[in-house]
């Protein structure tokens, strides 16, 4: 018994010497830089996640403006040419970090975009172009300044086409991301992602 005790206030003695003896401050600094470059590298990655999870609502509005040209083609045997130029933008006439109801009446083509009709139910922050055309005319290119999707020349057109453009900056550093999809094809090009 006594053996237990004497162990016992040993134990003790280690503990409360181990507690009054604390840290040194080369071992805090240690831990406080190590804390900051955990808390750095958690910051960037959350950072990228969360502006490359906004390009979600770039490929969400292109699936929906194609259902929407598929339904104009069903009923008119053509899709509808909604923005004047390659260059103007629905719903802003600059994409950037903020967003937008997608019902916007000042806007330039907002007749042309009411009378497409895709399904939109959030305010959005990539501005959109849907060029379209006739049988044997040329597909207009995107603005985007990178590389483009290679496009057939106009007598290889047989069908209706649209291209649509999806533009946003969406952490306002200059750089765009461009996503590109027509009705030649299902692929989305995308340049830029996540930008």
């Amino acid at each position: 018994m006594r053996d237990l005790l004497r162990k016992r206030r040993l134990r003790l003695r280690l503990h409360r010497s181990a507690l009054a003896r604390g840290f040194s401050l080369v071992e805090l600094m240690v831990v406080v830089v190590i804390v900051g470059v955990l808390a750095a590298v958690g910051i960037t990655i959350f950072r990228k996640h969360i502006f490359g999870s906004r390009t979600v609502e770039a490929m969400a509005m292109i699936q929906s403006i194609r259902s929407a040209q598929e339904r104009w083609r069903a009923e008119h045997f053509g899709y509808l040419d909604v923005s004047t130029t390659m260059n103007s933008t629905y719903p802003m006439a600059v994409p950037g970090k903020s967003l937008y109801a997608w019902d916007q009446p000042a806007g330039a083509d907002y007749q042309r975009w009411r009378l497409l009709a895709p399904t939109n139910s959030a305010p959005v922050q990539f501005g959109y172009t849907v060029k379209a055309g006739a049988p044997f005319t040329a597909i207009i290119a995107p603005t985007n300044a990178g590389a483009k999707p290679v496009f057939p020349p106009a007598a290889q057109v047989s069908e209706p086409w649209y291209i649509i453009q999806s533009v946003g900056d969406t952490d306002a550093d200059g750089d765009r991301a461009y996503y590109v999809a027509t009705s030649l094809s299902g692929e989305i090009y995308r340049e830029n992602e996540g930008e």
